[in-house]
């Protein structure tokens, strides 16, 4: 099915005059919470391996004799790896059992996770990450779609909230838990016992159910297996990627996501260079303070999305905007405020701001998306938001924190505006001086500028979701082999 997106329809940002009121969603079935649960345990074990890689990288890398550079380039080859395959992957999705997927994915991340554990050197190593990233990206493409297929539009955004907040636990398990068990056995057993538990996931995986596409949008399944059948044109998939609200939604995304990116990465050198706690303490809020609140922040802001949903459509866009534009005055608070027991506060809320325009923006993609190409939709917003967004973020904080922290380059006009904000260079475990806070300086822009973005795309969503629903009801465009699909028997 086609989906235009960018022809003038009268009113702007509202159905067209004399249009059908769109469909009443359809409930979750009973199995809908089971299955979330199911995708929610096998997101927290991702979670749990890339949390132990970045709790683990000291150890491992010195019985590895790993140089910064590679250990730095094996934390990111997952992001990089997942996001390479994503778009790929999620034709694959649209054409194909989704159960199948997800129980390759979850195989494919647990055996590179055991592989991680048994890598003796860097090349073993590189593939074993790379591996890590493309099965990640595997499962998660197929569960979003899925997570989207079953729950309503009224509660996708919670839905998928409820998803996404197995990242934080698990991260938050895997810093805490994964230096214990290190300590007690080897950094090696921590990923073994880390990936074994996936690949029993897998096999269950091969059990769940495949529902039909768009089952909860209220079109008939009839009308949906037709969908279905006929598969998304070539034209379909070039008109998503110019559909306002799905741009709007993914580089919003991908400019908060670089600031989830930095922070993720240098907090807890922030914590000790610039807020001068001991290392210890550093760890150990990193590792529950920015979980905790990166989880308070997906359940609130998809809570706040879907209630205000009821009455205004454009609630998506608008909340997610809102949290981008309070997080940045919160950041700055962060990086250039006094040390004092009230920045605890604002990291809490800055990480909270940051994370609750997660299950909006997503909600958005399902919205936008014609269900036979979510996969695809999905996909391209995990490359997008990796390659742009998180996977870079780290690097470029580096390149600020090292900058400006030679005296040359503060002693320039803008070196001494730093200077005069607080933002000024200090040594960190004995490397040369960096300058953490302006580093973090370098991310605030994104954050201003996802709400502008996001903002913008609000007065798009009302028209093509309506538009989306609109076609999902029309019979799909029959194109060469669709007919001989459509009589095939539906799939178990």
């Amino acid at each position: 099915m086609t989906q235009p997106s960018n022809e003038p329809i009268a009113g702007e940002g509202a159905s067209p005059p004399g249009a059908e009121p769109p469909p009443t969603p359809r409930p979750a079935p009973w199995w809908a919470w089971g299955l979330l649960g199911f995708l929610s345990a096998a997101n927290l074990l991702a979670a749990v391996d890339r949390g132990l890689f970045a709790a683990l990288i000291g150890p491992l890398g010195r019985e590895l004799d790993l140089w910064d550079d590679q250990a730095d380039w094996l934390e990111a080859l997952p992001l990089v790896a997942a996001a390479l395959w994503a778009p790929m992957l999620g034709y694959f999705v649209d054409h194909t059992r989704r159960a199948r997927i997800l129980a390759l994915g979850i195989a494919v991340f647990g055996l590179a996770s055991v592989g991680v554990g048994l890598a003796t050197s860097f090349e073993p190593l590189q593939r074993a990450r790379a591996l890590v990233g493309a099965g990640t990206a595997t499962f998660g493409v197929a569960a979003l779609t899925l997570v989207m297929d079953v729950f309503p539009r009224t509660v996708r955004a919670r839905a998928l909230a409820l998803y996404f907040l197995a990242g934080p636990v698990g991260m938050a398990l895997a810093l805490n838990l994964g230096p214990a068990v290190a300590s007690v056995a080897t950094w090696q057993t921590a990923f073994l016992a880390a990936g074994a538990p996936a690949l029993a996931l897998a096999l269950v995986a091969l059990m769940l159910p495949d529902p039909v596409r768009g089952v909860s949008e209220g079109v008939a399944i009839a009308r949906l297996r037709e969908h279905e059948a006929a598969g998304a044109s070539a034209e379909g998939y070039i008109d998503l990627m110019v559909n306002s609200s799905f741009t709007y939604a993914v580089f919003g995304l991908t400019f908060t996501a670089f600031a989830i990116g930095g922070l993720d990465a240098w907090l807890p050198t922030f914590l000790v260079g610039v807020r001068g706690l001991p290392e210890a303490l550093a760890a150990r809020t990193a590792a529950t303070l920015a979980p905790a609140a990166a989880a308070v922040g997906l359940l609130v802001g998809a809570w706040a999305a879907d209630l205000w949903g009821r009455r205004e459509p454009r609630s998506y866009f608008l909340v997610a905007a809102l949290a981008a534009w309070l997080a940045l005055p919160c950041w700055l608070a962060t990086a250039l405020g006094p040390t004092r027991p009230w920045q605890y506060g604002a990291l809490f809320a800055t990480v909270a701001l940051l994370f609750a325009g997660l299950g909006p923006c997503f909600a958005i993609v399902a919205a936008a998306a014609a269900p036979n190409m979510r996969g695809v939709a999905c996909g391209a917003t995990v490359a997008v938001a990796h390659l742009l967004g998180v996977a870079w973020a780290p690097r470029l904080l580096q390149w600020g924190a090292e900058v400006f922290g030679q005296p040359d380059a503060m002693a320039t006009p803008f070196g001494r505006i730093l200077a005069a904000l607080g933002a000024v260079p200090r040594s960190v475990g004995g490397r040369p001086p960096e300058n953490v806070a302006a580093a973090f300086l370098f991310a605030a822009p994104t954050l201003a500028a996802a709400g502008f973005v996001l903002l913008a795309g609000a007065r798009h969503l009302p028209r093509e979701s309506a538009l989306m629903l609109a076609n999902l009801r029309a019979a799909p465009a029959r194109r060469p082999g669709a007919a001989a699909r459509a009589a095939s028997p539906p799939k178990p």
